[in-house]
């Protein structure tokens, strides 16, 4: 996967110069420390230059932290840096589509063939299974014609319906249960075209207006200089094949990319499942405001994390220890008792950048780091490092104290 949500990835074990800003300089110290040895570490083999990390607990000022340089000019990374924060995108298409249903528009149980009949085959899809990625719909991104074309000419300009016809009746392996596929988002947001009357872009900024993001962007096509100039270098450095190239398979369909800066590509590749551009700050405003039901409504709230079991695609209460990964709609869960019990998170992976977002309701805490490279997946250490360091750090300072409420 080139960009998708960390459900293995995020074990997240414990494990420049910035100052920090917040009320727990101790903390502060170590979790700069904790950046600086990761950036120091890992950066030839992961080809990052620079990290980003954001802690927001309850009843304390946040902590924004960073390291190195934007690796191209020796310009500080610092609270102005932008990254590519890929599938983070998901939660933002689930949530303008349970606004839709919030204003009766649309419901969950409607189907592709209700809003989009030019493609038969997936009529009865319905728009629950494209969010909680349990569709049998095959995965755009991972096929020869779409890795050919991005490798050939990173401005290349795809439209949804591109992307879509990637898949469409090709002859892919079906898949079954759970299954990460990009085209389902990309369906969700043609499907939000139709309901709204507005362009994806339109309705995303009408619904984030109240927040006041000011770093937080969408384009489905090539961004502006404006936005691009705050980016850091994109390195990607996976040789991994596509899921669809036949087997064995000795050259990766990506070739044309590895080793190169992709911060100018043109992300219409990426659209409503991945394009949108941020930083550690406003994540983490936009999981705040999420959770705390000031984007949805309570009852679409709820079945934005009403989950199915990643082994079996089948609903579940919650994760547990038999069975510990879980998605919701866009939303990714997960139990794991050395990182608190549980929490929601996703990992957002372009071609150049990775960017997380952790977030412990029962500790009232939202942690959100971001980098600058694709690297290999089994060289990528990321969200254990930065993310479960960051976790195991405030546990060992008592800083996660359990709060009052539902577990949720």
């Amino acid at each position: 996967m080139r960009w998708a949500l960390f459900s293995s990835a995020l074990a997240l074990m414990g494990c420049l110069m910035t100052p920090a800003r917040g009320d727990q300089p101790a903390v502060s110290h170590q979790l700069q420390s904790l950046i600086d040895t990761y950036l120091e570490s890992r950066r030839d083999i992961e080809k990052i230059s620079g990290v980003a990390l954001h802690v927001d607990i309850g009843g304390h000022d946040p902590i924004d932290l960073y390291t190195g340089t934007n690796g191209r000019d020796g310009k500080p990374i610092d609270q102005e840096t932008l990254f590519q924060i890929g599938s983070n995108t998901k939660h933002f298409t689930s949530a303008l589509v349970l606004k839709l249903e919030a204003e009766g528009l649309l419901n969950l149980d409607q189907t592709v063939g209700d809003w989009l009949p030019r493609y038969p085959a997936w009529a009865k899809v319905t728009i629950r299974s494209l969010l909680n990625m349990t569709s049998d719909i095959p995965n755009y991104s991972e096929t020869v014609p779409i890795a050919e074309a991005m490798s050939a000419d990173l401005k290349h300009q795809f439209s949804q319906s591109d992307l879509v016809a990637a898949v469409y009746d090709q002859g892919l392996p079906i898949p079954t249960g759970y299954f990460y596929s990009n085209t389902n988002d990309v369906l969700a947001g043609l499907i939000i075209e139709a309901a709204s009357h507005m362009s994806f872009g339109d309705a995303l900024d009408a619904m984030l207006k109240p927040l006041h993001l000011k770093n937080t962007f969408y384009a489905d096509g090539p961004y502006p200089a404006r936005v691009l100039s705050r980016l850091p270098v994109g390195i990607y450095a996976n040789t991994d094949c596509t899921l669809y190239q036949p087997k064995p398979c000795s050259k990766t369909a990506w070739a044309g990319l590895v080793g190169k800066d992709v911060s100018h590509q043109n992300l219409s590749w990426a659209g409503p499942a991945g394009g949108m551009i941020s930083n550690t700050t406003d994540l983490a405003h936009w999981v705040r405001a999420l959770f705390k039901g000031e984007i949805i409504p309570r009852k679409q709230l709820d079945e934005m994390m009403s989950i199915v079991s990643t082994k079996t695609g089948q609903p579940i209460p919650d994760v547990s220890a038999d069975d510990p990964a879980g998605f919701g709609l866009d939303l990714g869960r997960a139990y794991r008792p050395t990182l608190g019990g549980t929490y929601w998170f996703y990992q957002g992976t372009t071609f150049g950048y990775r960017a997380i977002f952790a977030y412990w309701p029962q500790y009232d805490l939202v942690i959100t780091a971001m980098t600058n490279s694709q690297p290999q997946d089994a060289d990528d250490r990321f969200a254990a490092t930065v993310v479960g360091g960051a976790f195991q750090a405030l546990q060992a300072d008592g800083l996660t104290t359990p709060r009052e409420g539902p577990p949720h």
